[in-house]
């Protein structure tokens, strides 16, 4: 199935629009302007829908991401300060109708580069995360990826089966030698795992980086959850540093990185040393590589030919990046 042409196909359209004006009805709320469907991509789909209590939006995730809709409405209740207020959820097809979170961070930091804004976002993250602990069995019952200690040494193992995704030897795959220290590392990854069990595993975003930032009345909201899964907390800090240090020009190491570190570890001294928590994190940067690896070799298998072609280095860039530290 080609999903882009699901999501513009007229009818799937007006049923979806449908489906939100009957959870608006239910509130009391009214639409009151033309939708616009300003978001279209391979795996989700975002309409923006103008009512008399304001904008609104629905968002249709496709199969493989369809745990998404009821995630995000398990992560509201367990933490409703800081993600996204759903007002409806369809888990079965996907759907959902979120309250506006207010403007993206990406268009914040595009006039201001503070890098102040992640010292606020990531301790309140870390507290999610937190929070999120105790209901681990139930996300993963939503269908939410498990990437626990264990199940993830497995997956990294079968991954390196998939020559498809690997492409050893060809254009934006993995060398031979990266295939060769790949497989070489497959034995040490329960071992590390096993470094980082001081804290508990949770849901982890997995794709946490500006775009999936929303600020509103001086809150900030996570949103975007289609990538999350249950894995070590620390996990998503491979993207975060990577994507703080690609958009405000840091270098990796740096100091306001490592600030940024500190600020994202200090609620977790709850469970373990300072010290002890710096210790580990650079083992759990490393296979939040995995993690990404493991998240686009999920969604290849249901892309198009053409969108394939496209995203074939995601794979092997991950792997790379878990392999050679210093390039992140």
């Amino acid at each position: 199935m080609i999903y882009r042409k699901v999501w513009r196909n007229p009818v799937w359209r007006a049923r979806a629009i449908r489906w939100a004006e009957r959870r608006f009805l239910e509130r009391g709320v009214h639409l009151n302007g033309r939708p616009d469907q300003f978001h279209v991509r391979t795996w989700s789909t975002v309409i923006r829908l103008p009512t008399d209590r304001g904008a609104m939006f629905f968002k249709g995730v496709w199969r493989p991401l369809r745990f998404e809709a009821g995630l995000t409405a398990a992560i509201a209740t367990w933490a409703p300060d800081d993600v996204g207020i759903p007002l409806a959820v369809d888990g079965r097809r996907g759907w959902m109708l979120l309250e506006d979170g207010g403007q993206r961070l990406r268009e914040i930091l595009a006039k201001d580069r503070d890098v102040r804004h992640w010292h606020r976002i990531l301790p309140h993250y870390a507290e999610l995360q937190l929070a999120t602990a105790p209901h681990v069995r139930q996300a993963l019952k939503l269908g939410t990826p498990d990437r626990r200690a264990k199940a993830l040494a497995k997956q990294y193992a079968a991954l390196l089966e998939r020559p498809s995704l690997l492409r050893v030897g060809l254009k934006e795959g993995v060398t031979n030698t990266q295939e060769k220290e790949l497989k070489n590392l497959a034995p040490r990854i329960r071992a590390w795992t096993d470094e980082l069990s001081v804290v508990p595993e949770t849901i982890q975003h997995d794709d946490l980086h500006d775009g999936q930032v929303f600020v509103k009345d001086g809150r900030y909201r996570i949103l975007d959850w289609g990538d999350a899964c249950v894995s070590h907390p620390f996990l998503s800090m491979s993207v975060v540093e990577r994507s703080v240090a690609y958009t405000l020009k840091l270098k990796p190491g740096s100091r306001e990185i490592t600030r940024l570190r500190d600020a994202y570890l200090e609620p977790f001294t709850t469970l373990a040393s300072a010290e002890k928590l710096r210790a580990i994190y650079p083992i759990a940067i490393r296979l939040g590589w995995i993690s990404r690896a493991l998240s686009w070799a999920t969604l290849v298998p249901y892309l198009s030919q053409a969108e394939k072609r496209k995203e074939r280095g995601d794979v092997p860039r991950s792997l790379g990046r878990f392999l050679d530290p210093a390039s992140n």
